[in-house]
């Protein structure tokens, strides 16, 4: 394959081109990123993705990319498990060069783009050059198949897929919305990077904007067309320009795609255009064209005719501000040309693209300077230049701004939504100011905290969408909103708007600290949940049998989140429990549960209680006295319990059957103690529960 042959008009293009058709400039010290952009289009989905590291190009040639897309949306509802699939079902990697072939013939895009991945050696330069440059060159022969290759694919859709750097989702349905994620499937120890994904839905398909401030100009023998470019960058990564000599039957000027091929200071784009006849009207009209093909709808039409008679137009030389009100115009044209003049007019707007008015009088022939009062807060002004075969050249424009250090006013109107994966969607109204130069979006993840910008330059818009972190104990995000502008003046931030995140971090569990067996009746206690914006608790029980398995029944619920106890009174002797708790939040999650506390019941009903348990406090003697009598038959043992003001019985003391009293002399003064008594028999039975308080 012949590169000179296939792409000589890119030999001039050298490094980052890819820079140029992307939002964020590749800084060969920056970490290694993965980008992707998506395309709703007839029934499917459109992936573009790259990186911006001349490595992380050479592994995805060698090892491929995974793309991965989850259904997370049906019918507008988010489904409780988001449905997975491997798009292709293997990697996807640059296709063989024999599948190039039939493509590359009529395609100089994929042919560069075939070169720069499989071409033995790849060099844009002459080979005349001495021996120096050509090592330089070789030495960087990476970098340059990698920007290459970047640019290539930027202008072609197909040369991309072909490429391993996008691909067309057709199996998509309007009812549905996805997550894509793409990740390089290069071994970690030769490169980490993190996936990149885009969320996309089919039925929200993107109207692309119209390209704007686009304007024509005869000058110096031709036509220059200019229109904004920077300002499109996120819809469009080259243009095509049509011409026309009725208005209405248009056809392409260029052939290959125009597009910026370095970053310059001018946020503009231009195109200089043949003259095929003179003092004859022509249109013309731009068509932005996107990273998936897609053609955007056309500019507004310029018509522009070229007078053989004056080739020449006035320049701007000094503009002079007196006042706030007032600017001294200078302007110089050329001598050679200056006998064909009649007069100067100088013409005002508040846009470059106009309308202009004229504001001066007619200016003879020989003035050069013009003063205007009446100034804005911007001004752009021409000077227009009238020949004497009835044609005219007007200056380009040049922009007058008096000492400006009013801000814009404080924008108004911020509202805002977030959706259950913390998409945030913000809108407000828009500022009247004619200098304004864009907004800044910020925010703060809590009250009193300082806010930080999200942009690095002001939003032409007044939307914008940011994603917020939804697995966070913080309940609210923070935003402001601020206008600047041409001067830098900054507005007072716009009223705070605070929206709630959407919580997606379940409660953390109840955990169980005691249980009493009270009589047939057993005293679950325990800790609940720490969680906030709890809504309910529910407590399940399962009967364990070995012969069976059995479920989990739910035997409470409450919304009283702070409810820590329950006695369970419908239970079977001789019986082993096993109980569970789970705590719900406002956005329906569940806690786990419970790590789960198995009880045992009694064999059967308990015998009779112990009788007459009595305490008296002797303060002088520091103790408390116990007494009881119980006379049953065939007892091994009693047991007797103590706990105080808070917590659970605990088993006190283990005495002889024999035994009526017992002496308490662990007490500390001013405090209610409670004691439990209860008798143990032989055959392991017991007998009911009786208890007794006591100030001591």
């Amino acid at each position: 394959m012949d590169l000179k042959k296939t792409c000589s008009f890119l030999v001039f293009i050298l490094l980052g081109l890819w820079c140029c058709s992307q939002q964020d400039t590749i800084n060969p010290t920056q970490i290694p990123k993965l980008f992707v952009k998506g395309f709703a289009k007839k029934g499917a989905i459109y992936l573009r993705w790259g990186v911006n590291d001349k490595w992380a190009w050479k592994y995805g040639n060698l090892y491929g990319y995974l793309v991965e897309r989850a259904t997370i949306f049906r019918d507008g509802k988010p489904l409780e498990k988001s449905e997975k699939v491997i798009l292709t079902g293997s990697l996807i990697k640059p296709r063989p060069l024999s599948q190039w072939e039939s493509l590359i013939q009529n395609n100089d895009m994929a042919a560069v783009a075939a070169q720069a991945i499989y071409g033995e050696s790849f060099s844009v330069n002459d080979e005349s050059e001495n021996l120096f440059i050509k090592v330089v060159n070789e030495s960087s022969e990476l970098e340059q198949r990698f920007g290459f290759s970047m640019f290539t694919v930027d202008q072609d859709f197909t040369a991309a897929q072909y490429a391993g750097l996008g691909y067309v989702d057709k199996d998509v349905k309007e009812n549905e919305e996805y997550l894509y994620n793409v990740k390089l499937a290069v071994p970690q120890e030769l490169m980490q990077m993190e996936e990149a994904g885009v969320l996309m839905a089919p039925s929200e398909k993107l109207a692309l904007p119209k390209p704007y401030d686009f304007a024509g100009y005869f000058y110096n023998n031709a036509f220059v067309l200019i229109w904004e470019y920077d300002g499109l960058l996120d819809f469009y990564t080259a243009y095509d320009l049509e011409k026309s000599e009725d208005g209405k039957n248009f056809h392409k000027v260029n052939d290959a795609p125009i597009t910026k091929l370095a970053i310059t200071k001018s946020s503009g784009i231009s195109y200089t255009d043949s003259i095929p006849e003179y003092n004859k009207k022509y249109w013309y009209r731009i068509k932005g064209k996107s990273l998936f093909d897609a053609m955007g709808p056309p500019s507004d039409t310029v018509s522009v005719i070229a007078f053989k008679e004056l080739l020449a137009a006035p320049q701007f030389e000094t503009n002079t501000i007196v006042s706030d009100k007032e600017v001294q115009l200078r302007w110089d044209f050329p001598t050679d040309e200056a006998w064909k003049l009649v007069d100067f007019k100088i013409l005002r707007a508040s846009k470059a693209i106009g309308p202009y008015e004229i504001v001066g009088v007619e200016l003879g022939k020989g003035e050069r300077e013009f003063s205007y009062q009446g100034l804005d807060r911007i001004n752009y002004f021409k000077v227009r230049a009238n020949g004497i075969a009835g044609d005219y050249q007007d200056s380009s424009p040049t922009m007058v701004q008096p000492v400006d250090s009013i801000p814009p006013e404080k924008p108004l109107g911020l509202k805002g939504t977030v959706d259950t994966l913390g998409v945030v969607r913000l809108s407000w109204e828009p500022n009247m100011e004619l200098d304004l130069k864009g907004y800044t979006v910020l925010r703060a993840n809590r009250k009193n905290q300082e806010f930080t910008r999200l942009t690095k330059e002001e939003l032409r818009t007044t939307i914008f969408q940011d994603t917020v972190n939804v697995k966070t104990f913080a309940s609210k995000v923070y935003y402001q909103i601020i206008a600047a502008d041409l001067r830098y003046n900054e507005s007072v931030p716009s009223d705070t708007l605070v929206l709630e995140r959407p919580i997606r971090i379940p409660p953390t569990s109840s955990v169980f600290k005691a249980y009493e067996l009270i009589g047939d009746n057993i005293l679950l206690h325990w800790i609940p949940s720490s969680s906030d914006n709890l809504t309910k608790q529910v407590l399940y029980r399962k009967h364990i049998d070995t012969n069976r398995e059995t479920l989990w029944e739910n035997i409470f619920e409450t919304d009283d989140v702070s409810r820590d106890t329950f006695k369970d009174t419908d239970l079977e002797p001789n019986t082993t429990y096993s109980y569970t708790i789970t705590t719900t939040n406002q956005t329906e999650l569940e806690s786990p549960p419970s790590p789960p506390l198995s009880i045992t019941t009694l064999k059967q009903l308990l015998r009779p209680k112990v009788k007459g348990l009595f305490a008296e406090v002797d303060r002088e003697n520091k103790y408390i006295q116990l007494s009881w009598r119980y006379n049953e038959q065939d007892v091994l043992e009693i047991q007797l319990f103590r706990k105080g003001e808070e917590g659970v019985f605990l088993r006190y003391a283990t005495l002889s059957p024999e035994l009526q009293s017992f002496r308490d002399e662990k007490v500390v003064p001013n405090t209610i103690y409670s004691y439990g008594i209860r008798g143990v028999f032989k055959d392991g039975e017991l007998s009911e529960w009786d208890e007794t308080i006591i100030k001591y």
